[in-house]
């Protein structure tokens, strides 16, 4: 796997990334390369806080709810 693969996920289906920009990962986890998980964000930390915080707490119930569903078993 390529380390600028979710940059191609991402450019395939949404076009060139802008200059000064990179894809981020919403979930954190940098294998998971699904077009839903990628986000093109401004370089500057200061945007990347606005845009992953929607996303934090769907993430972490969903990961809740996954490890409820493992220990069941």
């Amino acid at each position: 796997m390529s380390m600028n693969e979710h940059r191609a996920i991402w450019s395939k289906a949404r076009g060139p990334i802008p200059k000064g920009w990179l894809v981020h990962h919403l979930n954190g986890n940098t294998v998971d390369n699904r077009l839903e998980n990628l986000a093109a964000v401004p370089r500057h930390p200061i945007h990347m806080g606005q845009i992953t915080a929607p996303y934090v707490s769907k993430i972490r119930k969903l990961e809740r709810e996954l490890k409820l569903l493992k220990e069941e078993k």
